[in-house]
């Protein structure tokens, strides 16, 4: 009976010293043999840093790097770099889409996307007849892009416009990335390319 007691009480005793030691692993690592191993020490980004010759902390990307949501185009990112004022909005037609092949799976992304990003204001038939318009919340009609003034508009400025925002419409930059906002535009001007056809063969018709 007594060695019984004696043979609890020691189980006892481990049980809690083992459960002592697993609590106080929680709080307490233990001794890092070479801290620096675990903790790399931090720079503040415009902090003097002696490791390199110029002394600055915050370093130019890798050459090649390509930014995040961005594509490559003859290995240079997609060559749109205006800033947002009238005078670049007045050059951005100059720009034109950068994507290398524009092929039937670029323009059924860009419906997809146009359907759920732009459909709402300017229809899912392009007329500027989208359900908010229709439903009289919106005090101006939307772009309807069968019109001449847009089926003339230059790929850029469109660009320009959806990456900055124009009039009522605020900028989509952060919903699609550089390559969606070719997308969509690539699609927007292969319908208004039919527009054009028809209207070039109604042209030849009349003149016969």
């Amino acid at each position: 009976m007594r060695k019984q007691y004696l043979l609890i009480g020691l189980s006892a005793g481990m049980l809690s010293l083992a459960l002592f030691a697993c609590h106080a692993g929680r709080n307490n690592p233990g001794r890092i043999y070479a801290p620096d191993m675990y903790y790399s020490r931090a720079y503040n980004s415009y902090s003097v840093n002696l490791v390199y010759p110029d002394s600055m902390s915050s370093r130019p990307p890798v050459p090649g790097t390509v930014p995040r949501g961005h594509t490559v185009n003859a290995h240079e990112l997609l060559p749109f770099n205006l800033p947002q004022s009238d005078s670049a909005y007045a050059v951005s037609g100059q720009v034109k889409n950068p994507l290398p092949v524009i092929t039937q799976a670029t323009l059924e992304e860009g419906q997809r996307l146009f359907n759920i990003y732009c459909a709402i204001c300017h229809g899912e038939q392009l007329d500027g007849q989208g359900p908010l318009y229709k439903s009289g919340k919106f005090p101006v009609q939307p772009a309807n892009f069968h019109l001449p003034q847009y089926l003339k508009m230059p790929e850029g400025t469109m660009f320009y416009s959806v990456t900055y925002g124009k009039n009522l419409m605020g900028s989509y930059a952060s919903q699609l990335s550089e390559r969606q906002r070719w997308e969509v535009i690539a699609y927007i001007k292969s319908v208004q390319a039919k527009d054009l056809a028809k209207g070039a063969d109604s042209t030849a018709v009349a003149k016969k």
